[in-house]
């Protein structure tokens, strides 16, 4: 292992009793210094199961967790979070009521037994990273939820730990301050060069935050990747599916052709030994073009400020999703053609139907 790696995650299994499947299972990665690594997933996932256990929280069924190159996790071993040098920001703020900002920023110094004035100091630097600097006398009934968020990433961020640990923190906020506080925290986080885990099940924040993002699904890791990779490149039907909200087609493959109902191309990233599956087109990828000869029609017209989202109903009765700028202008009942960007198309393998003993066995 590198000096520049922080944080090992190896062969990880979490299985709670009296359940017949893994929570976590058997999922490994590395974390290097300065990185912001996004979990990613529906609930359920396991995401916040793999960060409690990396906390200190939870202790691994099987495998092994590694920070700054000391074993702090297994089958066999666990050590205390207070003892890991992580720190932890929650979706819920977790601060004290009855203490005003200084003092809840303190709350973690204290324990380093620092001197008084190195833990004045402190505070005033991480209230001035945070943007709430001349706040430190108010109570946290007294800010306002981004406010009391960012007071809980100071009180995380004034230990300096080697790994900052963050459970969803901005799903209790309105949109705007979301939006803000995306920007914010990366900002702050990459000024420090603290390496940190973003918990969340929002595409857009985990793109907009992290460095490379884990896409999660029943407890193992689909993609892990950049943000780019994950959503040019998705590696299943399920990352694509969740991260870039596209239009899966059926299609058969004759020859190096691909046909579908609205249409039928040549695909650069096609699969050469699939007969045939699901064309993947995400939403931007289709261009509308009014065809009164054509088959598809214009059910439904969103306006998203900078976009429309058109809903299309193709001849067998099924809907897909086009986004346009605000330049392409269409009624509702118009007949379209559809053009897409094929070099950004992929085809996955059909789904099977699971079967009636599969079907009995999920409803028990």
């Amino acid at each position: 292992m590198t000096d520049s790696i922080i944080l090992q995650v190896e062969q990880i299994i979490k299985q709670f009793p009296h359940q017949e499947i893994a929570a976590v299972d058997q999922i490994s990665f590395n974390l290097a210094q300065g990185e912001i690594l996004g979990l990613l997933g529906p609930s359920g996932c396991g995401k916040t199961t793999l960060l409690r256990m990396i906390a200190g929280f939870e202790q691994p069924s099987a495998g092994t967790i590694e920070l700054g190159g000391n074993l702090v996790a297994s089958a066999q071993k666990i050590l205390p979070p207070e003892q890991r040098n992580t720190g932890m920001v929650f979706q819920d703020y977790a601060l004290f009521p009855h203490l005003n900002i200084a003092d809840n920023i303190a709350f973690g110094l204290d324990k380093k037994k620092l001197p008084k004035k190195e833990i004045k100091q402190r505070i005033g630097e991480v209230l001035t990273l945070v943007g709430l600097e001349g706040l430190e006398r108010r109570y946290p009934h007294q800010l306002s939820g981004g406010q009391q968020q960012r007071v809980a990433l100071a009180r995380a961020l004034a230990p300096k730990p080697a790994l900052i640990l963050l459970d969803e923190p901005l799903s209790n906020l309105d949109v705007q301050v979301r939006l803000r506080l995306r920007h914010e925290i990366r900002h702050i986080l990459k000024g420090t060069g603290i390496t940190a885990m973003f918990v969340t099940h929002d595409q857009e924040e985990a793109m907009a935050i992290c460095d490379k993002i884990a896409v999660m699904s029943s407890g193992t890791i689909e993609q892990l990747g950049t943000p780019e990779e994950i959503y040019t490149r998705p590696k299943s039907r399920f990352v694509a599916e969740f991260v870039t909200q596209a239009n899966f087609i059926p299609a058969k493959r004759r020859g190096q052709i691909w046909t579908t109902e609205i249409g039928q191309w040549e695909l650069p990233y096609s699969g050469e030994n699939i007969p045939e599956g699901e064309l993947m087109v995400r939403q931007e990828d289709i261009k509308l073009e009014q065809d009164d000869t054509a088959e598809v029609v214009i059910s439904d017209r969103q306006f998203l400020g900078r976009e429309y989202r058109y809903c299309l109903r193709t001849p067998s009765g099924c809907q897909i999703h086009a986004r346009t700028t605000i330049q392409t202008q269409l009624p509702i009942g118009t007949k379209v053609q559809l053009a897409i960007a094929s070099q950004a198309a992929q085809v996955f393998p059909t789904i099977p139907l699971p079967s009636q003993k599969e079907m009995s066995s999920l409803s028990r």
